[in-house]
């Protein structure tokens, strides 16, 4: 599939305008996103660019400078790729994410219990993004704290499938479910876990919140857009097992977290912790057995 690349400059650059241009570019249809500052790189499939959605959204913000690029099927995949650079979260006990390519440039790989190869193909959830960052953290709290093993999991919004292939790794009940409505990613996430060897233990599937087994899960994950989050805080409390059930919710900014923790209130969800970053936040509720 051929690829537009554009190229936003945002100046005087603010990370909170490179983040709400990620957001509303994404609702259009974008799905690969690279900060070079204060460039702003977006990808699109060739058919799905229409330049004046493009202006409508940046003229919003006052910007007027863009650029565009053709990029063909056959290197649209290593335009991207060369620019993804591992990310290491808690050296010497945690996770570290590298790309297929990047092993021979890393002179010295960091040492993490958990090692995961990701090829992003332009899908969500390589760890760069605040909220993956977090969600990978929260994970990694879960797992110290003995919660994860031998749960259920859920990860609705897979993306490249980077935390459905953690939880395999981290001793998940099998199988972990891997929920997206984009066929891309459902295909980026199996091969992803083959990738990560863990392909018998991911179950990809595509499709919404529509597809979560009520009563199934000892964790839900979904780090998608907040009026999704809202209007299947319903679905989500019920696909929860009262144990307690754990629910990590993502992809959202503070100003929202009296709406969601609000939606989550009156599911009988109660609020356990609240992460934050460059403006992003995680919050982690639970469905104990007395409710």
């Amino acid at each position: 599939m051929d690829h537009i690349a554009v190229s936003i400059v945002i100046e005087p650059f603010r990370e909170e305008t490179e983040d709400i241009l990620t957001a509303e570019l994404a609702e259009i249809g974008y799905s690969g996103f690279l900060s070079e500052k204060p460039l702003l790189k977006a990808y699109i499939p060739a058919a799905d660019f229409r330049e004046s959605h493009l202006r409508i959204i940046l003229e919003t913000y006052g910007i007027t400078q863009y650029s565009k690029d053709f990029i063909a099927n056959k290197n649209w995949s290593a335009d991207w790729e060369s620019r993804f650079e591992p990310i290491i979260i808690n050296a010497g006990k945690g996770c570290s994410i590298r790309s297929p390519e990047k092993d021979a440039m890393v002179p010295v790989w960091p040492i993490t219990r958990w090692r995961l190869v990701v090829k992003p193909e332009l899908s969500f959830g390589t760890g760069h993004h605040p909220t993956t960052y977090m969600m990978l953290e929260a994970l990694l709290e879960l797992e110290s704290e003995g919660i994860l093993r031998n749960n259920h999991v859920l990860d609705l919004g897979c993306g490249t499938g980077v935390l459905a292939i953690l939880a395999a790794k981290m001793g998940a009940a099998l199988p972990v479910h891997a929920l997206d409505n984009d066929r891309r990613a459902v295909h980026s996430c199996r091969e992803n876990a083959r990738r990560n060897r863990v392909a018998h233990k991911v179950n990809v599937l595509h499709g919404d919140a529509s597809f979560i087994q009520s009563g199934r899960y000892g964790l839900i994950m979904a780090n998608i857009h907040r009026n999704i989050l809202i209007s299947e805080m319903d679905t989500f409390a019920r696909g929860l097992r009262p144990e307690p059930g754990h629910l990590l919710l993502s992809g959202f900014y503070t100003a929202d977290v009296a709406h969601l923790t609000e939606a989550a209130l009156r599911n009988g969800l109660t609020l356990f912790s609240q992460k934050e970053k460059e403006g992003w936040v995680l919050l982690h509720f639970i469905k104990s057995v007395n409710i």
